[in-house]
């Protein structure tokens, strides 16, 4: 709870990793879908494991084919889940207007049945980022991240984004509702934060569920909530999660020459708006169709509250 506990939160709380989604089985599709899939492939489905990472309830599932080949194919309907199918669609424009150098699977294509949407992806042959973080495979992703920022830099033409500013204009407004005795730092903070500069395109939702480790580095999925914004962005929103799990992510950002000459009030600025919003979210209703997200958000809003706290020396007794 903000303000309580000097304590960090347990190292992914309640959560568990890899196992947080209900998502619908390929063998539960459609026929019609199913067989339109297999077309457009040109070879039957002989296996299909679903990627219960995550909190949303759309259809991820890694498929081998009769031919030897694999992909990864995301699907929901309109019928029950509009907003992913938004999601969906937003991703495969975004995947496919990125530059080569950036670490992210490309969308081969998308076909609509009914009101069925469907995404057709590069399949990654790779893991979750461990947890508790690890100190080595942080390293690989901090790096991974700050390829993609360069890549990424200025944003590319023929890829329209929205400004991070005004994406978190509503997290701002979260920031002022917070009780605490340092509202008004955090304002204060939040404010200078999003006047940072927008010069690179950011995922903004960078998390262990939404990286892959591979044997060539790492990569990052779910590229749907990407914005114009400062490049370190990305690096600092992750650090959340592994200075929750105990990494001293202070000397990440001193090491990490994206990050190493940061203000640190920019720094303090991103955790302020990220306490903000997961303050907000934690205190929602219970989602039946996401059951471990209130659970997310809430040790999220705890390791958030204990690393700004830290940082900015205020008590938490």
């Amino acid at each position: 709870m903000v303000g309580g506990s000097a304590g960090r939160p347990a190292p992914g709380g309640s959560v568990p990793q890899g196992a947080t989604a209900l998502r619908p089985a390929w063998e539960s599709l459609p026929a019609q879908v199913r067989h339109i899939v297999e077309w457009r492939l040109g070879s039957a489905v002989v296996e299909a494991r679903s990627q219960d990472s995550g909190f949303t309830p759309g259809l991820a599932s890694r498929l081998l084919l009769a031919d030897g080949r694999r992909v990864f194919v995301k699907a929901a309907s309109t019928e029950m889940a509009p907003w992913i199918v938004e999601a969906y669609r937003r991703e495969c424009e975004v995947t496919a207007a990125l530059p080569a150098g950036v670490h992210a699977p490309r969308a081969r294509w998308t076909c609509e049945e009914g009101p069925w949407f469907v995404a057709v992806m590069d399949d990654v042959e790779g893991h979750h980022p461990r947890r508790p973080w690890r100190a080595e495979e942080l390293a690989t992703v901090v790096a991974m991240l700050a390829e993609n920022a360069r890549a990424l830099t200025p944003p590319p033409h023929g890829l329209h984004v929205p400004l991070l500013a005004d994406e978190l204009a509503a997290e701002l407004v979260m920031v002022r509702d917070l009780d605490l005795p340092w509202r008004d730092t955090c304002v204060d903070l939040a404010e200078r934060m999003l006047a940072s500069p927008p010069t690179t395109v950011v995922h903004t939702d960078i998390r262990d569920d939404n990286v892959l480790l591979t044997e060539q580095g790492a990569v990052t999925v779910d590229w749907n909530f990407v914005a114009a914004g400062p490049a370190w962005f990305d690096t600092v929103s992750l650090l959340v999660q592994a200075y929750g799990d105990g990494i001293d992510c202070d000397s990440v950002l001193a090491g990490d020459p994206s990050t190493r000459d940061l203000d640190p009030d920019l720094v303090d600025g991103v955790l302020a708006l990220l306490l903000g919003y997961f303050s907000w979210a934690a205190a929602q209703e219970h989602v039946e169709t996401s059951p471990y997200l209130r659970s997310h958000q809430a040790w999220y809003r705890d390791a958030t509250w204990k690393w700004l706290s830290d940082r900015r020396g205020w008590s938490t007794g």
